[in-house]
């Protein structure tokens, strides 16, 4: 599992904000949950919130809330404890700036985790190939 911590802002017993420290884990357990949660596969948003990136939008907010929640339960599963906020928080006290900054991070996890290690025997068959066909 790829781990990172990022702040979220939540509220208070007494009303008032506050930020919170959460873990982000990426894993099968991830896939799994965000699949559950909004009914399509998580590459496909993944893809989808590169885009909207690029284009200087903000990712779909529904998914990128149920991708959150499926990064957070993922981590706090693996280790025995509860998250720490709910999806309530994340849709009413959560700024715009702390999602961005939390699907950025979880993209980072997902490229992380499938990043094929330098020297891996497909990256020496795919340069096989290519100075094949310098021959040809």
């Amino acid at each position: 599992m790829e781990v990172k911590e990022v702040k979220i802002t939540t509220a208070a017993k007494n009303g008032d904000k506050k930020l919170v420290s959460v873990m982000l884990g990426y894993c099968f357990a991830t896939e799994i949950s965000y699949k559950i949660l909004a009914e399509e596969d998580i590459h496909d948003f993944i893809r989808e919130a590169i885009e909207a990136i690029q284009d200087n939008r903000m990712p779909d907010t529904r998914k990128s809330i149920y991708l959150i929640m499926a990064a957070m339960q993922a981590y706090y599963e693996s280790v025995n404890k509860k998250v720490p906020i709910t999806d309530k928080d994340l849709m009413y006290n959560m700024t715009a700036a702390e999602m961005g900054t939390a699907v950025g991070t979880i993209i980072g996890l997902y490229m992380e985790m499938n990043r094929t290690p330098a020297g891996d025997d497909a990256d020496k068959k795919d340069e096989k190939d290519t100075d094949d066909s310098k021959n040809a």
